[in-house]
């Protein structure tokens, strides 16, 4: 896959920060190469299937998914090459600037309409789960609107349906991990496959205010144990 032109000008010309605003300057090109996809202000790509936005996310969430791109716990090319290079203070950085943004509504493309019935299951997943599957509601973890808790735990209301079926999707199939215990595995493997869809539709649907936030750590107790955000817990945060 042929990289954009921006991407490759940024590892040449940002490769190394001997000075102060040689620093500021590398992470202005940094910046510039993520606001091609993910928009100057972290919003998105309006009218993308798949870009999704970052702004307003918890910091230690985007600061595990750019190590993921890194280490290899997820594919998509142009961040594995973007990310190779970066040490975890530079990805701190990253993740620190896009979680301090306020979310800003991006209209993606139009998720398909669904079906009464189809809109009713999904919304029952997200609210109440399943209990005879061990599957725990979408909102148990990701919060009541859906908008994420801090430390790791992101914002799923208003990404792309193609987005949130890709990445739902790459957990089914193991093209997408966590560090273990990998709970978002877990709970994919519960569903049934068409369920996929049905959550990524519903869900895509349901765009959260202008300026919403995570809520803050220890508002709600996660109903199982997860790895990412474990690790950031023993961590206190983003602090590489």
């Amino acid at each position: 896959m042929k990289l954009p032109a921006l991407l490759l000008a940024l590892m040449a010309s940002a490769a190394m920060a001997d000075t102060p605003a040689d620093e500021a300057q590398a992470m202005g090109e940094r910046l510039a190469a993520c606001a091609a996809c993910h928009g100057p202000q972290g919003e998105g790509m309006p009218g993308s299937a798949y870009y999704p936005h970052l702004a307003g996310k918890p910091a230690g969430y985007l600061f595990t998914q750019l190590q993921g791109f890194r280490d290899g716990r997820r594919h998509y090319p142009q961040m594995v090459y973007l990310m190779r290079n970066w040490d975890d203070a530079w990805l701190a950085q990253i993740a620190r600037h896009y979680a301090s943004l306020p979310f800003v509504e991006t209209r993606h493309a139009t998720p398909p309409a669904q079906h009464i019935r189809d809109r009713d299951h999904a919304q029952a997943l997200v609210e109440h789960g399943d209990a005879s599957r061990d599957l725990p509601a979408c909102a148990s973890c990701h919060g009541p609107a859906l908008n994420g808790i801090e430390p790791g735990v992101p914002a799923l209301a208003g990404l792309p349906v193609d987005y949130l079926v890709a990445q739902l999707g790459g957990w089914m199939t193991g093209a997408r991990h966590s560090i273990a215990p990998d709970c978002m595995s877990a709970v994919v493997h519960a569903l049934q496959p068409g369920e996929i869809r049905l959550l990524a539709g519903y869900i895509a649907t349901q765009v959260p205010a202008a300026g919403s936030r995570p809520a803050p750590a220890g508002t709600w107790e996660l109903p199982r144990a997860c790895g990412g955000t474990q690790a950031l817990d023993s961590a206190h945060g983003v602090e590489p």
